[in-house]
């Protein structure tokens, strides 16, 4: 397993994994969406200074996706998406974590990380608490999913918590 940066390539197989609606249940995005809407995405992505986007890659395919956008509130929001249901619960989801926080903390020399999950998806949580992230706050009927406002859990990462070696944190 590895993480590398999401290329044009790479947009049909995240279209296709979000069209599969298996990841409909812990997301916010909205399906299905066209081939060139994605592309339109990726290129909106590529052209901004503030969005780094990342493809979850097991045996050369793309499983998943994850990235670094504008915050809602402050750093950067991180978000993941797992399409295989066979890679969930192996450790990709920590995996993809850890390295994408990894990456904005020395690469991009955050200060903060932050994301929000819905408070059912304990699966998550324990991933993103195993990854240092700690609760901040409840955000009440804050998405619209599903026909229904559904509540948001805000957790955070500081850099300071991440435990970066030496070479890796920022000046």
């Amino acid at each position: 397993m590895r993480l590398r940066r999401l290329q044009r390539a790479d947009i049909e197989a995240v279209r296709d994994g979000f069209a599969s609606g298996i990841a409909a249940a812990t997301t916010r995005w909205m399906f299905p969406r066209s081939l060139p809407s994605k592309l339109g995405w990726f290129d909106d992505m590529e052209a901004s200074k503030e969005h780094d986007a990342f493809a979850i890659v097991v045996n050369r395919r793309v499983v998943g996706i994850c990235s670094l956008r504008p915050p809602r509130f402050a750093g950067r929001e991180l978000t993941i998406a797992i399409f295989d249901p066979a890679m969930r619960g192996r450790g990709l989801g920590t995996f993809a974590v850890t390295e994408l926080c990894r990456f904005g903390f020395s690469q991009l020399r955050l200060r903060r990380i932050e994301l929000g999950v819905y408070p059912n998806h304990r699966a998550a949580i324990a991933c993103y608490a195993r990854c240092g992230f700690q609760y901040e706050a409840l955000l009440r009927r804050y998405v619209y999913h599903n026909g229904v406002w559904t509540d948001a859990m805000w957790m955070s990462l500081l850099r300071s918590e991440m435990g970066l070696k030496k070479n890796e944190r920022a000046r």
